[in-house]
């Protein structure tokens, strides 16, 4: 565990080390995203943060209370159905003409909701808002964060789910369909870091993290449906022993999307081994999920500890699954463009 005081001194450089990051947040409306985002805000001298989602109120309340914090910051709300592929790309097109280059790429929202009908494109309803919709945003964005690293700057996507806890994929059900609602969450949480495992291989200048962020109260949580009072029972009587503060929640996420301690698979072993060697003082280089020091992805518990050695996750790079997983969501996103296409017409 990364003690919070470790976490909080390290938050309290960020005024010099990453004093006007440029961040996207999906998600930065409620809930973890949010508090996440007052703290950066206050770490911060200057920060731009487009932060995304689909109720406008919401977003009010959030550039009231991000502007009391920190009025030098610069606060932009961007509405978008992360149902939707096609409303995602509209909203990364806005972001691709305004900047170029962006830090922090952070993704959180979700809903926990079963027996909805298929998205307009054809997807999966938990599946689209979990992870083919929300994870659109990556490869739209790579290149503001490929810029940034180039430039030599930070640059981060993070993802907010159930990082570690991940277990076997059915290989003829990447669509996920036809789940219960926890199967359908360890599946979502599985795709996203197979994804993330590829996407770090491609892009070794950038670090992708999953992390879970432990029980947090959010508004995700306002479950519908029959398994609703089941669901928020357990979860009510679990946060007695084990939930996370807002504050500490934002205070360790902000650490997750910042600190140097999870760097790119292109300089951190590196870095680990130099650290290694001079004995630098602090936090040591993470473990990627492959075991290996500073190798650019990486799986977090809500403690910051780093998960490594997953035998499916290990064997999924051996047999090429890693590369399915992504060659498969390029083909639904295809499909969903082929669908608008088709109402166009």
């Amino acid at each position: 565990m990364i003690p919070l005081t470790t976490i909080q001194a390290a938050n309290a450089t960020l005024s010099t080390s990453l004093p006007s990051p440029v961040c996207v947040f999906v998600g930065g409306t409620t809930g973890i995203g949010f508090y996440t985002l007052k703290k950066l805000a206050a770490a911060t001298v200057s920060p731009k943060v487009y932060y995304i989602g689909r109720t406008p109120s919401n977003a009010e309340i959030v550039q009231k209370e991000l502007q009391k914090i920190n009025p030098k910051g610069t606060y932009k709300f961007l509405k978008c159905d992360v149902l939707l592929t096609q409303s995602v790309d509209e909203c990364c097109h806005e972001i691709l003409k305004q900047e170029k280059e962006i830090n922090i790429l952070w993704l959180s929202a979700g809903v926990l909701r079963s027996g909805m009908p298929d998205t307009a494109e054809g997807i999966e309803f938990m599946a689209a808002i979990s992870y083919y919709g929300q994870i659109k945003f990556i490869p739209n964005l790579l290149p503001l964060l490929k810029a940034s690293a180039a430039n030599g700057h930070h640059a981060r996507v993070i993802r907010i789910l159930a990082g570690g806890r991940e277990k076997a994929l059915d290989p003829n059900n990447l669509d996920m369909r036809d789940m219960g609602l926890i199967p359908s969450r360890v599946a979502h949480t599985t795709i996203t870091t197979v994804a993330f495992d590829y996407l770090a291989k491609e892009n070794p200048d950038v670090s992708f993290i999953h992390a879970f962020a432990g029980f947090v109260k959010t508004e995700g949580q306002n479950f519908p449906g029959v398994m609703s009072m089941v669901i928020r029972t357990a979860m009510y009587v679990a946060g007695w022993l084990f939930l996370v503060p807002e504050e500490e929640s934002g205070e360790r996420n902000l650490f997750y999307s910042t600190s140097d301690i999870y760097p790119p698979g292109l300089t951190g072993p590196a870095e680990a081994q130099k650290r290694e060697e001079k004995g630098v003082e602090g936090e040591d280089i993470a473990v990627g999920l492959d075991g290996i020091k500073g190798s650019g992805c990486y799986t977090l518990n809500w403690d910051g500890e780093a998960k490594s050695g997953n035998p499916i996750l290990l064997g999924y790079r051996e047999d090429g699954f890693r590369e399915k997983v992504w060659e498969h969501t390029l083909e639904v996103w295809k499909k969903a463009e082929e669908a608008h296409q088709r109402v166009e017409l």
